[in-house]
């Protein structure tokens, strides 16, 4: 009966001091792309991903009612960083649907014209970017206005003491952001967030930014994270900040009976000493709020951790060149920085093991032999001095000219069907790395797929007459990009070919910037009137050091600018099942196709070179 109780004693109180509407909410998933859209026409940085943000702790007032039930303990808002946009996953903060939808449109309209000031205060931070946003986007007045009609309403309803000298100041700037000028400056800077209620229609006031580490240490003990097929990756925002070590063998001790309740006090996680399993580490990240980064002085267990990622030299595959340098591009320089990687060719050892099945060559056979019928198909040359048929369109051109008093000397009015003859080259660059050792079914990786992508491929240009090559790539960091040239433009199709593809294996990271820099050099000496630059990849590039996130978007896509000033087509072929909004970014919108299911990869491809190339 006690159970019973409470369990109706909760549902009353926490209906009583929620302000939510339940069945007006908005789901972020429903409106991702409209907002990932919305955001870049605002004017968002084009390479910044949106994200679902996560529920945390509000560090400022709260009812009685929301501490009674413990509602509005953790909450969602809005907040943007270099690298991604983070949004709440639902609002149901207003009565009406379009009403949470238009909160969202406006959420997306601030950060888009969000500038962080970090001499200026959290509250001139905001009436700034919403200055700039209502004056850059009048349309949208009519909107905030309506919202913060509404929001005041509610916050009327919080029986806010009427000294709160905090809440007054927000209240009049919701009304009237041009207002500012009318506060003294001392208002504004000592404005203090945790004195007031939350503020759905601005930008979280504690977010905290995750600073970077840079670690003296030694090549032999710098820590190293495993590529993401090796962790269970945390699709969570989360606050971090980096601490000294508190573990003194000497001192008073300090210890406080209240933080037994909360994760958030201080949680350290040593980056050069992590002895915790993966699974642990990943469960008890997820319950935290924010992250605490220690540099301890431990390292012996990280160095045997990362060191076994690496091959004996026996087992290793075998390094062709000593490396060649190429540059990188650093979009927060915006300068393109010279000799920065290095690139290393590489050999895969021949696997006596592997053998492609009799299935997947019945389909190289029949691809091949479609690629042979369309390779003798004739076409006809349109504009030409002699033929066998008369081109239409130019002899009417040459009329309408005549009538006009315009006296060209033009005889090419004459058509001749010849055999389809083109000067074409395609490279096909695949991506090794790590994350496609991940399984598609109960007995196929995805590098099983991209292998026999690559063989169907290598058997159906066979048949032609187009030049191709074939290469693959994986990296580990800047100074170890490996590129595997498996058949040069000048190679004939041979056993020894499909032993190499059959050879391949997955390792390390993605660093895709370099290496479609060095494919470009091989395209761009073609000597053909066409090029092509065909990636094969299943996610977004990557690295151990600072190619992460939007480092390495950037990257790339100046590397694919870059390709298409040269005359070259980049295209991408991608099986990522996460949010790919990237790929548009990087390779532009008809440059690149995203194929659900990875078993599909090797006919497709093979039907997608024929699209591209007619």
């Amino acid at each position: 009966m006690e159970e019973f109780v409470g369990q109706i004693w909760h549902k009353y109180i926490t209906r009583a001091a929620t302000l939510e509407y339940k069945e007006a909410s908005v789901e972020l998933e429903d409106i991702r792309k409209q907002l990932s859209l919305q955001f870049r026409a605002f004017g968002g940085e084009l390479a910044i991903e949106l994200k679902k943000s996560i529920k945390s702790n509000w560090q400022g007032k709260r009812t009685f009612l929301s501490k009674l039930a413990g509602a509005e303990q953790k909450i969602e808002l809005a907040s943007v960083t270099d690298n991604n946009l983070y949004l709440p996953q639902q609002i149901a903060c207003f009565k009406e649907k379009e009403l949470n939808q238009q909160c969202y449109l406006w959420l997306s309209a601030l950060l888009a014209n969000y500038k962080e000031d970090k001499s200026q205060s959290w509250i001139i931070n905001n009436i700034n970017a919403i200055n700039r946003t209502l004056k850059k986007l009048p349309g949208l007045k009519k909107i905030y206005q309506n919202l913060v009609k509404l929001h005041l309403e509610q916050r009327v309803q919080l029986n806010q003491p009427k000294h709160n000298i905090d809440e007054s100041i927000l209240q009049s700037i919701l009304k009237d952001p041009e207002s500012i000028c009318d506060l003294k400056p001392e208002q504004l800077n000592h404005f203090d967030p945790k004195k007031v209620y939350p503020l759905i229609l601005w930008i979280d006031p504690f977010t905290d930014k995750v600073t970077q580490i840079k670690k003296n240490t030694t090549p032999e003990t710098k820590s190293q994270d495993k590529p993401d097929t090796q962790a269970k990756k945390l699709k969570l925002h989360k606050k971090g900040e980096v601490v000294d070590d508190i573990d003194e063998k000497d001192g008073l001790m300090a210890f406080r009976m209240e933080s037994i309740f909360s994760w958030t006090e201080y949680v350290p996680v040593d980056r050069t000493a992590d002895d915790e399993e993966e699974d642990k580490a990943c469960a008890a990240a997820e319950d935290i709020d924010k992250i605490s980064v220690v540099k301890g002085a431990e390292t012996t267990a990280a160095k045997l951790k990362f060191d076994l990622d690496l091959p004996s030299e026996e087992q290793d595959d075998i390094t062709i060149n000593t490396g060649i340098k190429l540059p990188e591009w650093d979009y927060r320089k915006n300068t393109l920085i010279s000799d920065y990687c290095r690139l290393h060719l590489m050999q895969v050892r021949p696997s006596p093991h592997y053998e492609f099945s009799s299935r997947l060559k019945e389909k190289a056979k029949r691809i091949r032999a479609q690629f042979e019928i369309l390779s003798q198909q004739k076409q006809w040359l349109k504009a030409q001095p002699d033929g066998s048929e008369i081109d239409l369109d130019q002899f009417i051109v040459k009329q309408a000219d005549k009538l006009n008093g315009i006296d060209i000397h033009n005889n090419n009015l004459y058509m001749e069907l010849r055999q389809n003859i083109r000067s074409f080259s395609c490279l096909l660059l695949a991506d090794l790395s790590l994350s496609t050792d991940s399984y598609v079914n109960n007995q196929s990786k995805v590098i099983d797929m991209i292998k026999d992508a690559l063989y169907l491929f290598s058997e159906a240009l066979s048949a032609t007459q187009d030049r191709y090559a074939i290469a693959g790539f994986c990296s580990k960091k800047r100074d170890m990009v490996r590129y595997y040239p498996i058949k040069s433009f000048d190679d004939k199709q041979t056993p020894e070919i499909h032993n190499k593809i059959a050879s391949l294996s997955s390792g390390y990271y993605t660093r895709m910037g370099a290496a479609i820099r060095h494919a470009t050099e091989n395209l761009d000496k073609e000597a053909s009137d066409t090029k092509l630059l065909l990636l094969l990849s299943d996610g977004k590039p990557n690295d151990v050091d600072l190619y992460e996130g939007r480092y390495g978007i950037e990257d790339t896509k100046h590397a694919v600018r870059m390709a298409f000033k040269k005359g070259i087509r980049v295209f991408c072929v991608t099986i990522d099942d996460e949010d790919n909004n990237y790929l548009s970014y990087i390779f532009g919108c008809d440059n690149y196709v995203k194929i659900q299911r990875a078993e599909e990869l090797p006919e497709k491809l093979t039907k997608l070179y024929t699209l591209l190339t007619r």
